[in-house]
């Protein structure tokens, strides 16, 4: 589903990304960890055309995304970046709602103006996917008459209106009350349940042990080791990803 090949990300003088290799199946589950700064979102940030890169590829499904000047993208670019991000939805840290928008308004926006979805079609897929996450009831509230969790999980409701074959997630639940997380873990454990493939960047150990087919560990800007859950939490075999996991559980996390 997701190929990449040699994925090198300079910020400046800096070399983030050295040569970055990953495949990702159809209806994985795959969870990124590591430290604050080693990579994950960005490499998420990466596969859905949000951050450009010097050196490389990505595939999602059958598009390839290569190196693109980000000064002057031209139209056959910006094309490839349009097609990847219908293939591949996104939810972020921060919600991202159209704050003068209703729930309803932000959901259909994208769906009848990107995709040609007709009003009536478009609005009885909204409150279709509002059931599935228990908000049928604020179809028209606005944003900032939402709880943190309630705003995310409108936000995952409108990336899931664009009918991707992928899921990204890049740290979910870290603007979220301790409280509203629990919620929004419930509603992507649903769509990886349903063999939705599914790319989560998080700090949610306990989650990330329950859901995920492998866990990949990020580290400076590298993959310093891939596995399964299992493996990685109870026995990894690279020093520093058992140092990092010692701080995580240290702190409670």
């Amino acid at each position: 589903m997701i190929k990449v090949r040699g994925l090198h990300k300079y910020y400046g003088e800096q070399h983030l990304f050295k040569g970055i290799n990953l495949e990702i199946e159809k209806g994985e589950a795959v969870v990124f960890i590591g430290p604050s700064g080693s990579g994950k979102s960005t490499f998420l940030r990466c596969i859905n055309g949000l951050e450009y890169f010097q050196r490389g590829e990505i595939d999602v499904g059958d598009i390839e995304l290569h190196s693109i000047n980000r000064l002057m993208p031209d139209k056959k670019d910006l094309e490839t970046i349009r097609r990847i991000r219908l293939k591949a939805g996104m939810v972020f840290q921060q919600f991202n709602l159209f704050p003068h928008m209703t729930v309803l308004e932000n959901i259909t926006e994208s769906p009848e103006k990107v995709l040609g979805i007709c009003r009536d079609k478009a609005i009885e897929d909204a409150v279709t996917l509002l059931k599935r996450i228990n908000l049928e009831k604020k179809v028209n509230s606005y944003p900032e008459e939402l709880s943190g969790g309630e705003q995310q999980r409108v936000a995952i409701a409108r990336a899931l209106a664009m009918k991707p074959e992928a899921m990204l997630f890049d740290e979910p639940t870290s603007s979220l009350d301790p409280e509203m997380v629990g919620e929004v873990l419930a509603v992507i454990k649903e769509l990886v349940d349903e063999g939705m493939t599914t790319l989560i960047a998080t700090h949610e150990m306990d989650f990330a042990k329950e859901v995920a087919d492998r866990v990949v560990v990020f580290d400076h800007g590298d993959i310093i080791e891939t596995g399964a859950p299992e493996k990685i939490f109870t026995n990894p075999s690279v020093e520093r990803t058992k140092i990092f996991l010692n701080r995580v559980f240290k702190k409670g996390c």
